[in-house]
């Protein structure tokens, strides 16, 4: 090995562009660990790299540095050699810490080539390139990344980091829209809330936390309704929800029933209608057709935020006809990039009311901001801890 250095930086990604830098796209990442500077300043992490001192050995570039190593064929012996003296093995929580560095090492890299090749695919200058890489990895889809890093570099003149990361926050903004949560009371009128959405994605556990955030948040007085007939056990799910807190719960299984479900909730304030997950344009437009029939009803459009960009377009194009007046995002917790919800919020075109991230009842749905809604693109959010007293 020749050239043998070590590099300390503030982060891996600073580090790496070091090693890139001195020594060469063929660098080969020996070490790499975290170093404690002492109370008064922060930590390090530092990486030792060297270059291949024969061009004829196989050689591994940085990019592929972790990958499995190259064994040599041990050379004869007429004796065989003694067994090695056992190693201590290293704690989980320190193999655990090697392979998240690894694998931050290998997504930084990725994330790197990915950038130059918008440098030079799209002709865009390497902070904007940066920003488009950055919301793609979010989850945005490649298009509305585009569209927004595009529309940045139109209203700024000034092409540092910062200046476009804050016209990007301007871009996004005005294609999220936060707008009022259902649990929150509007002056004593009779609303009608039912959820509608894909299998799967949390509506009857969302029902759920909304009717208890209006029970001990606003102390409104709340039903339940659940037009879910054809998954098993979904009726069951709500009605034992509705016991928990003393919600009256009605089953529903055709308009007729609806129409008489509503009447005998009484003087219920927040009236919460749990639908079937549908897949299909023929049975989404049955279910509209029914819950449409109910004067005074608002639709709220339920997503998983896991939902990848394309899949989130696609369903929002299938129940785009049912014109919802309301987005809640599920899963947020679970999802790895949540930028995806743009492209449910600029085809469906109507306010974000809440997020959920969790299980828990009523604790995990959120009224987020549109700021917050914006940095939860980003992977910046600060909702988690603001927003639940909104």
């Amino acid at each position: 090995m020749s050239n043998f250095r070590t590099f300390r930086a503030p982060d891996t990604r600073s580090a790496l562009a070091m090693v890139k830098a001195a020594l060469g796209a063929d660098a080969i990442i020996l070490a790499t660990k975290e170093v404690d500077n002492g109370l008064f300043r922060a930590k390090e992490i530092e990486v030792t790299a060297g270059l291949p001192e024969v061009p004829s050995m196989p050689r591994v570039s940085a990019a592929k540095a972790y990958a499995a190593p190259v064994l040599l064929p041990a050379p004869k012996a007429e004796a065989p050699a003694p067994a090695p003296a056992p190693r201590r093995a290293e704690s989980s929580d320190e193999l655990q810490g090697l392979r998240a560095s690894m694998e931050e090492m290998r997504s930084e890299l990725r994330r790197m080539g990915s950038q130059v090749r918008m440098e030079r695919e799209l002709q865009l200058p390497p902070p904007a390139a940066e920003l488009l890489s950055l919301l793609i990895n979010r989850g945005v889809e490649d298009a509305l990344a585009e569209a927004c890093v595009r529309q940045a570099l139109e209203q700024s003149s000034n092409l540092s980091r910062s200046t476009l990361l804050s016209a990007v926050r301007n871009a996004l903004s005005q294609r999220v829209i936060a707008g009022t949560a259902p649990w929150i009371s509007e002056g004593g009128r009779r609303r009608i809330v039912a959820l509608v959405g894909p299998t799967g994605v949390g509506k009857t556990t969302s029902v759920a936390k909304i009717a208890a955030r209006a029970l001990m948040g606003s102390k409104q007085k709340v039903a339940m309704i659940t037009v879910d007939t054809y998954r098993i056990g979904a009726s069951e799910q709500l009605t034992r929800y509705g016991e928990i807190m003393n919600v009256p719960t009605f089953v529903a299984r055709d308009r007729v029933e609806l129409t008489r479900a509503i009447e005998r909730c009484g003087n219920a304030e927040l009236i919460l209608v749990d639908s079937a997950g549908r897949s299909m344009n023929e049975a989404v437009a049955r279910q509209a057709e029914m819950l449409r029939s109910v004067e005074g009803i608002s639709l709220c459009l339920t997503v998983s935020a896991c939902t990848g960009p394309r899949e989130m377009a696609a369903a929002a194009e299938r129940y785009r006809s049912l014109a919802p007046e309301q987005l809640l995002f599920t899963k947020v917790d679970e999802a790895s990039g949540p930028g995806s919800l743009l492209s449910a919020s600029v085809r469906i075109g109507r306010p974000i009311v809440a997020v959920s991230d969790g299980q828990r009842v009523p604790e995990d749905i959120h009224a987020l901001s549109g700021a917050d809604l914006v940095e939860l693109v980003l992977g910046e959010r600060r909702a988690a801890q603001t927003a639940g007293a909104r």
